[in-house]
């Protein structure tokens, strides 16, 4: 495993996109919450930027819903681009001449993105934790600033959703500008277009919200619709998916993603 690991960590570390992406995430995490708080201040907001943005229990929240769209950038770009330079470098053919088993290669990508997931989600709660710690309110309780720490753990598992998809996404194309097109334009285009077109016409009275991408999504939601989605299910009515609704289907979702880009890996040329 650890020579696995080592072997994929040697590929990646001197590869310049690489830093850019893993710069780009370290920096603009913690960062985009203070970003966040300037645009958002205004009159008639239903929350308060200021304090919720940065105090315990709510930085989990916003923290997390923030860096929702920094793992789907940073993270899913980082999943597509170390399969196909792979092809394109022609890497993957030469560790499979030197000896190297297509399972060997498979798990190599298994437990690095599973690596970098957890990387991230452990700087995400660092992050939390130190900005909620110097905006902390004198009588604070304890139990108050662990409150949503289960975000962490949601944190991860979003990371591994995204980079398995990434993952995917990549062996299956082969090309960096065709993957990275598909990857977004699931996400922003051909997603939403199922669910708020052809689920709603099809089927009216089925939830939408169990659709791969949401699912991820919504283990991290905008905190304003996570409030709204509370006050509207005492009638019945859902926007969000629970947290362990989304967990399970984040799950059953990443294994297939995982299955089909070995089986791909497996039966695919070189």
């Amino acid at each position: 495993m650890l020579h696995l690991l080592k072997l994929e960590w040697l590929k990646q570390k001197d590869y310049v996109l690489f830093k850019l992406l893993a710069a780009a995430y370290l920096i603009f995490l913690p960062a985009i919450l203070f970003i966040g708080k300037k645009i958002s201040v205004g009159e008639g907001m239903p929350f308060n930027p200021v304090k919720d943005f940065f105090q315990f229990p709510t930085i989990w929240e916003w923290l997390g819903y923030f860096g929702n769209w920094m793992v789907f950038f940073v993270l899913g770009f980082l999943a597509v681009l170390m399969v196909t330079n792979e092809y394109s470098n022609k890497t993957l053919r030469q560790n499979i001449i030197t000896g190297l088993h297509r399972e060997e290669f498979f798990k190599s990508k298994l437990i690095f993105i599973g690596v970098v997931a957890f990387f991230a989600a452990i700087y995400y709660m660092v992050c939390a934790l130190v900005i909620g710690m110097f905006h902390i309110d004198d009588t604070l309780y304890f139990s108050t600033v662990f409150k949503n720490v289960d975000y962490v753990p949601r944190y991860w598992l979003m990371g591994m959703g995204y980079m398995s998809f990434g993952l995917l996404i990549g062996l299956l194309t082969k090309r960096t500008g065709i993957a990275l097109f598909l990857y977004l334009g699931y996400t922003m285009v051909a997603e939403p277009f199922f669910r708020w077109v052809i689920h709603l016409y099809f089927f009216k009275n089925t939830s939408m919200s169990f659709y791969p991408l949401n699912a991820m999504e919504d283990l991290a939601p905008i905190p304003v619709i996570a409030f709204a989605d509370d006050m509207l299910k005492e009638n019945g009515f859902r926007i969000l998916l629970t947290p362990m609704e989304a967990a399970i289907a984040t799950v059953v979702y990443t294994s297939i993603f995982l299955f089909f880009s070995y089986k791909r890996l497996k039966n695919s040329d070189l």
